[in-house]
């Protein structure tokens, strides 16, 4: 089959289906709902994974999680897990000294929610870092008035503390929080420094925080049990080249103060970005499979259309199938001009699919908390697939069409 062949099939294919709107549009339809829902359901995942990598990034640059706990996300410990050995300042000691690929080790205590008030202000809602001094080199994130703390706060055990912008706000809404003093469940702190912006983590601010001196926190909170009082620490390898050999030092350096025998699990985790990124990744690929799930069958329904509106095309146009065939058209060309035209039927169908999906996903990405994207490849995959799903479910009639009898099909009414 030539070139002009498939052109002239193609002229023929499109003026049918001019002549039959209404018909045509329906089928349009029919694959635009499937494709609009694999464009839906590709936003809404790729915009949670992008949200998140970008919320893990926030976190600090290459950095890595210790605790007592397995890394997870929306599930509470396991049992196990809680009756662990917990971590300590000595481990993390113990990790900057010994694991040569990590630059900053910061070892963290934090509550869930304290107590603050400042004269006639209060809130119930801040959480409670006791940290070090490696705290801010280890995450990245800066004092922008006042000071950190030192290590002579370390020492005295200093009842001293920095707030983020959010608490400063709360409690000096018209004043300057420096060297003033607040109530952090009922003892007395100095405000010493005011927290950079740091923004938000899964819709929950980091700015509303108050960092206070590890050992302070061990002074008034030494026997608060896990989870409302967790200790964890995170470490910043020398380079982004260097994580997982800092990891591989960790590991083996936590086995032997924890005296975990060979061949035994650990009894801590260890987590980096990419195994964060991994562990949310293998959480949404089960619901992204559904989803493709729900999709395809959209299409299908979609196909099932397209099929049915063309063997009714063959049908209806059984004759001039016939005179074609009496001119000297062959099979080919009868196949091509209705494989074409299912194909031309569903590529608009796909093509209409894609621009109501992003414009959703713009509108979600608007007015709703979800965050939405769709990547160029998504693209590429909604117009493929259309036009596959009119290859598939065209190819029967086209087929059917093409082994018509010319002599019975001239005689057909």
């Amino acid at each position: 089959m030539t070139f002009d062949d498939v052109k002239e099939s193609a002229k023929i294919a499109i003026s049918t289906l001019r002549a039959n709107k209404l018909r045509s549009a329906l089928t349009i339809l029919g694959v635009s709902v499937g494709v609009i829902t694999i464009i839906f359901m590709v936003s809404i995942i790729q915009g949670l994974n992008r949200a998140f990598a970008q919320q893990i990034e926030s976190l600090g640059s290459n950095t890595i999680f210790v605790s007592k706990f397995d890394p997870s996300f929306g599930r509470m410990p396991r049992a196990e897990e809680l009756h662990r050995k917990d971590l300590t300042i000595d481990d993390a000691e113990a990790l900057r000294r010994e694991a040569p690929s990590l630059a900053g080790v910061s070892p963290i205590l934090r509550l869930i929610a304290v107590k603050m008030r400042y004269s006639d202000k209060q809130t119930d809602t801040p959480i409670l870092l006791g940290v070090t001094p490696y705290y801010e080199f280890v995450h990245s994130q800066y004092v922008g008035r006042g000071r950190w703390i030192s290590d002579g706060d370390m020492t005295a055990r200093s009842n001293i503390c920095i707030l983020g912008v959010d608490v400063a706000r709360a409690l000096f809404p018209y004043e300057e929080p420096l060297d003033k003093e607040v109530k952090i469940n009922g003892n007395t702190y100095r405000v010493v420094g005011i927290m950079e912006p740091l923004g938000n983590f899964f819709g929950q601010s980091r700015d509303n925080s108050v960092f206070i001196p590890f050992t302070t926190y061990e002074k008034y909170y030494p026997d608060i049990p896990a989870p409302e009082s967790v200790f964890f620490v995170i470490v910043r390898p020398i380079s982004r080249a260097d994580v997982k050999p800092a990891m591989d030092e960790m590991r083996d350096i936590l086995r032997r103060r924890r005296r975990v025998p060979a061949g035994a699990p650990d009894n801590f985790g260890i987590s980096s970005q990419d195994s964060l990124l991994d562990i949310y990744n293998q959480l949404t690929g089960a619901t992204a499979l559904v989803l493709t799930a729900v999709s395809f069958v959209a299409l299908m329904i979609g196909g099932i259309g397209v099929m049915n509106i063309m063997l009714v095309s063959v049908t209806e146009r059984t004759k001039e199938i016939g005179i074609r065939k009496a001119v000297g058209a062959t099979r080919g060309n009868i196949l091509s001009q209705f494989l074409i035209e299912a194909v031309f039927l569903t590529s608009i169908g796909g093509i209409a699919g894609l621009i109501v999906g992003e414009i959703f996903s713009i509108l979600m990405n608007i007015y709703s908390p979800l965050p939405a994207y769709v990547p160029l490849w998504a693209i590429a995959v909604g117009i493929g697939v259309s036009a596959t799903v009119g290859i598939i479910f065209g190819l029967w009639p086209a087929w059917k069409a093409a082994r018509l009898d010319p002599i019975e099909a001239l005689r057909h009414e």
